[in-house]
């Protein structure tokens, strides 16, 4: 049986509500001019070239990183295109939200994906393929364009303390249930 934390589920329902509004909202120029100033030119033009609420996700980001005191210009940089390669995967709303749930209900579902090569571009399966994959992707095009090699590798790895932080706390939850003096009654 699956079972979705409530913060999760808020987490994930406040991010869905505030793509929705991303999309109705452009960045202002002066948004715009905050995220490029932390870009070489070209690596501008991938971010301009992001959804909006992938825009919108990147440059909060790199807002909160400033505000806790981090001002590294890699770390900036990988911060507002972290997301870039989904530009390519054109992931809908729908798509994002199928993902959630797959990964919420398959776990192991990423793993089909992860480094194969890429269905074709306009096939169903191809945003699927994408969002897994965006990662190494978007570090390709963030060298391409430029970015600070630090960036790159911050780009190319950004999922793998997600997945090492997930796993962590999974192995802990199941050692504690193993503990519990219920577990003996189940």
């Amino acid at each position: 049986m699956v079972v979705i934390a409530p913060q999760r589920a808020v987490y994930r329902a406040r991010q869905f509500f505030e793509a929705v509004a991303a999309h109705l909202t452009p960045l202002s120029d002066v948004e715009r001019a905050e995220a490029h100033a932390h870009l070489p030119g070209a690596a501008r033009g991938l971010f301009d070239a992001m959804p909006r609420n992938d825009q919108r996700h990147s440059l909060r980001v790199a807002r909160m990183l400033k505000a806790a005191g981090y001002d590294d210009p890699a770390l900036l940089q990988a911060a507002l295109l972290h997301d870039v390669a989904k530009a390519e995967g054109e992931l809908t709303i729908f798509h994002r939200v199928a993902v959630v749930l797959l990964k919420a209900f398959w776990p192991a579902w990423p793993e089909r994906w992860r480094g194969r090569p890429a269905p074709l571009r306009h096939s169903a399966s191809y945003p699927f393929w994408a969002h897994i994959n965006h990662p190494e992707r978007g570090a390709q095009l963030a060298a391409e364009a430029g970015c600070l090699p630090e960036a790159v590798k911050l780009i190319r790895f950004h999922q793998e303390r997600i997945a090492a932080e997930k796993a962590a706390h999974e192995k802990a939850v199941a050692e504690r249930r193993a503990n519990s003096p219920f577990a003996k009654l189940l």
